[in-house]
């Protein structure tokens, strides 16, 4: 299949896409592990490695427990982490002094819990009195020149998928092309936990698009696998994703399909 389709396309179709005449725009990479690559197959396989190897510019990761240490340890370039579930304790920075040494990075966590509206409330789930630290947090990122960061939750599917997309769309000014890049990055399932997106998308003033492409990740995913297994090209698979993100469903339909 990778044969037959370039994979390595995807990139310079992308950078196509938010009319980069100058430096690329970030990547988007989750790290997966191994259980979810053996159950990904070699699909995407080339794509993958080209995307976590490639160091000519700036990469946005989405991590979980199972990945952030061994990102960090690849990817020496990473200057920013985020926990986005928990504050960062004590052992969280020794670990991270182990495998980088001190002040090596900006690093901070926050208290969000999950949040699906098909599930009991979380004790602590996305507000404005939370989401705003780490808005303030990602403003300080793009003003220090927006170098590559580490995005991490428990599963490094959900909260950190939706504050990746709410990070990258600050660099492309277009949260459904940042949702492109999120949707090709990995297994990311920010599935009814799109909340972390609405409730910064008028913080950030994106007027209603940071949420609406936060709520049509979830469509374009299943999107992506069906295409992926059935057999296409760069070319198609752009385009079907890009018609989700440009017909996109409200928040009923979306949450309708997440059930």
């Amino acid at each position: 299949m990778y044969k037959e389709n370039p994979w390595i396309t995807i990139h310079s179709l992308l950078d196509q896409l938010t009319n980069e005449n100058t430096d690329p725009i970030h990547r988007i990479c989750q790290p997966l592990p191994d259980f979810d690559r053996i159950n990904l197959g070699e699909i995407e396989a080339e794509f993958y490695s080209e995307t976590y190897h490639d160091l000519s510019r700036p990469c946005i990761y989405v991590g979980g427990k199972f990945t952030w240490e061994q990102t960090l340890i690849d990817h020496p370039e990473i200057r920013f982490f985020t926990y986005v579930g928990l504050e960062l304790e004590d052992e969280d920075f020794k670990t991270i002094n182990t495998i980088r040494g001190k002040n090596s990075l900006t690093a901070k966590g926050f208290r969000i819990g999950d949040w699906d509206q098909r599930a009991a409330p979380d004790p602590n789930p996305p507000s404005e009195v939370n989401v705003e630290p780490v808005v303030e947090y990602l403003k300080g990122w793009l003003a220090d020149g927006a170098p590559s960061i580490l995005i991490r939750c428990a599963a490094g599917h959900y909260r950190s998928a939706a504050t990746a997309l709410a990070a990258h769309s600050m660099i492309s000014g277009n949260p459904s092309i940042s949702a492109i890049r999120l949707v090709l990055a990995g297994y990311v399932k920010i599935d009814s936990n799109w909340e972390i997106a609405r409730i910064a998308d008028s913080m950030l003033g994106f007027k209603g698009n940071l949420y609406s492409a936060a709520l049509n990740v979830q469509r374009a995913f299943a999107e992506r696998n069906r295409l992926l297994l059935k057999g296409t090209t760069p070319e198609e698979l752009i385009y079907k994703l890009k018609d989700i993100f440009d017909n996109p469903w409200d928040q009923e339909q979306a949450l309708a399909y997440a059930t």
